[in-house]
């Protein structure tokens, strides 16, 4: 076996903490985009989930804008919800009675 001189021990020695010091001042540099890539992430999701419910209310509200071009529907909506009647006109509640 060959003997190492303390001249390749301290070549190695120095290319091990060389080696240490570059990844840790990568590890450094990178830690903090990490962080943001996953804060972006999480914000993605969550814009992700409102855009859906955004497309299903737009859906529903497209719906009713078909609905309220209907005139027969429109007035049975004025008269449930604002309790709109025509003239000599008499509205009668039903309730549940249980």
């Amino acid at each position: 076996m060959a003997k190492v001189t303390k001249q390749e021990k301290r070549r190695v020695t120095l290319f091990i903490v060389l080696f240490i010091f570059i990844i840790t001042f990568m590890c450094i540099n990178i830690f903090p985009d990490w962080l943001k890539i996953m804060a972006n992430k999480k914000e993605k999701e969550t814009l992700e989930q409102e855009y859906v419910s955004l497309l299903n209310t737009e859906e529903s509200l497209k719906a009713e804008v078909e609905k309220l071009k209907n005139p027969e529907y429109v007035e049975r909506y004025a008269k449930e919800k604002f309790l709109y009647t025509k003239p000599n006109e008499i509205i009668i509640r039903k309730t549940d009675t249980k």
